[in-house]
């Protein structure tokens, strides 16, 4: 963008700012924030562009907006190191949940599993072995059988275009 188009741009966003804070008046207060952070970020680019003499806006030269993505870029990384870990975490505990029931809960933990329940809590997994514990065979396929009852169910009321319950998925970093 020439200096000119930055001029024209800064004016529009002068407006812009006069016109949501008419409705900010109104209760739409997130208008009006979007608008003065567009203002300024307008008014910092044709300051930066008037500042270094140069003819057009070039965002490759602009170290504010070039700290900032690299900002943004450094957040989202440690958001997903983040998420990972405590995925890495879940799928730990999870783990060790099953193998502390036993082989007679595997049956019990895959018709949890088929019927969209991924994720247990502590208590979850303790009912679980309570259950296999204290509950007959016969008995314990019974409940497994509720449990692919109401997926199938689950299933038919969601309709046949929708996708079945599926595990989460975390991205995986790939850097080391």
């Amino acid at each position: 963008m020439t200096l000119d188009n930055l001029q024209q741009a800064l004016e529009q966003a002068r407006f812009e700012e006069r016109c949501a804070d008419r409705h900010a008046d109104a209760e739409d207060e997130a208008a009006f924030a979007t608008a003065a952070d567009t203002l300024a970020e307008r008014q910092r680019v044709h300051d930066h562009t008037a500042a270094t003499g140069a003819e057009r806006y070039d965002p490759d030269n602009d170290t504010a907006l070039q700290h900032t993505l690299r900002r943004e870029h450094h957040r989202r990384d440690i958001a997903d190191r983040a998420a990972e870990a405590a995925h890495k975490a879940r799928e730990t505990t999870d783990a060790a949940h099953r193998r502390l029931a036993g082989s007679a809960a595997q049956p019990l933990y895959t018709a949890l599993d088929r019927a969209g329940l991924h994720t247990l809590t502590d208590d979850d997994h303790q009912a679980v072995r309570d259950l296999t514990c204290h509950l007959d065979p016969a008995t314990l396929r019974q409940v497994m059988s509720w449990l692919e009852r109401t997926r199938t169910a689950a299933l038919a009321l969601r309709g046949a275009e929708a996708a079945p319950p599926a595990r989460p998925v975390v991205q995986r970093s790939h850097r080391f």
